[in-house]
């Protein structure tokens, strides 16, 4: 029985000695693969980051029509610097600060030496003049400078207050779609709900609200059209009261 005993003993510090010798096996080998992982991501990271293969060749800008793209190109300055390096979130929101034009960005990169700048642009339905030079407007009353080639916008009065320059773009932003927004050369007005336009040879068109506006818009084409049929050009539209129920305007034509 004693004898028995004895060589459990010994076949249990057998197996023990035999776990601890395929542990030590394991962690050395874990830690030799790691020291070649390490080695290998160290020199591929270093290849990533000094081979020419990676500094950048060309940039795309995408999306441009108001914005200089020489300029923006110019700001882009990443040509010839390697592309793992550029901070393209930080340089986008250092863009849209610089150029006020510019609604949103997205700089991604190409592999293996190309950067695409995605642009989108604001949009601007209305300009003003500041320094003798053409100064668009969009929707949330954002200003940006219009090159003398883009097209002839609404002209908004400047004096307006924040409302009513708002109720103006928001009226422009209803008709952007139709043919009169190309007619509109001037616009302001008295009150939210009292939003005067020019169109044609000077004519002013006292809209009212901006509600209802394409059914108002129809009925003034048609009222327009009518008088050219006589032979005759509107000078002076009313339409503060007009709805789909009371067609009521006041038209005076020379």
């Amino acid at each position: 029985m004693k004898k028995h005993r004895v060589r459990v003993r010994l076949k249990a510090k057998i197996e023990r000695s035999k776990k601890r010798k395929n542990l030590l096996i394991k962690i050395t080998a874990t830690i030799a693969l790691l020291t070649v992982l390490g080695f290998a991501v160290n020199k591929i990271s270093k290849f990533l980051l000094t081979s020419p293969i990676f500094n950048v060749k060309s940039i795309e800008v995408k999306g441009i029509g108001i914005t200089d793209k020489l300029a923006v190109l110019s700001y882009l300055d990443f040509e010839g610097k390697n592309i793992f390096l550029l901070k393209l979130k930080s340089r986008g929101l250092q863009l849209k600060e610089k150029f006020p034009a510019v609604k949103d960005v997205k700089i991604s990169k190409r592999l293996p030496n190309k950067i695409t700048a995605e642009i989108e642009e604001r949009i601007p339905l209305a300009e003003t003049k500041i320094s003798n030079k053409r100064v668009g407007i969009d929707e949330n009353l954002k200003l940006f400078v219009l090159s003398e080639s883009y097209r002839v916008l609404p002209k908004i009065t400047d004096n307006l207050t924040a409302e009513n320059k708002t109720a103006c773009l928001k009226f422009l932003k209803n008709v952007s779609d139709l043919p009169v927004h190309k007619e509109i050369s001037g616009i302001t007005a008295v009150s939210p709900d009292d939003i005067i336009f020019f169109i044609g040879d000077n004519c002013k068109v006292c809209i009212g609200s901006a509600q209802n506006v394409e059914s108002k818009i129809s009925y003034l084409e048609k009222v327009i059209a009518d008088l050219e049929t006589k032979g005759k050009k509107a000078q002076y539209i009313n339409m503060r009261d007009f709805s789909d129920e009371n067609k009521e305007i006041i038209v005076r034509a020379k």
